[in-house]
């Protein structure tokens, strides 16, 4: 039976963040396409997906760079996101389901720093 890695947890949390991103980020963007007058509909939707974007690929960075050299620093990025993410979730108590994605996403990754890096 294989063990649990840090590769693994982090791989669970990139891929929830990516949902959690994707849904409420489409989300927030139709919600506030029209608030900025003056703007094109496009150029706002670029910025806000380039603006959601950003953690997102630096956690997909920090998933890649897990077991090489620099990871234990890369570790410790996805520690504090995973703090920061189970600190946020509690912004988002009136929707439950973002709570219980922030919540498990920051689990993740907090055993992605505590866990070992291979599973030999």
């Amino acid at each position: 039976m294989k063990s649990i890695t840090s590769k693994k947890t982090a791989l669970i949390g990139n891929v929830l963040t990516t949902i959690l991103v994707a849904i409420m980020g489409t989300i927030n963007i139709i919600n506030n396409l029209y608030s900025f007058t003056g703007y094109s509909p496009f150029v706002i939707a670029l910025v806000g997906i380039v603006a959601m974007s950003v953690y997102p690929v630096l956690e997909w960075v920090a998933y890649s760079r897990i077991g090489k050299r620099g990871g234990k620093w890369w570790k410790l990025f996805l520690l504090l996101m995973g703090v920061g993410s189970i600190l946020h979730s509690y912004s988002s108590l009136g929707n439950t389901i973002v709570f219980l994605f922030r919540i498990v996403i920051g689990i993740c990754y907090i055993f992605a720093f505590l866990l070992k890096d291979t599973s030999s």
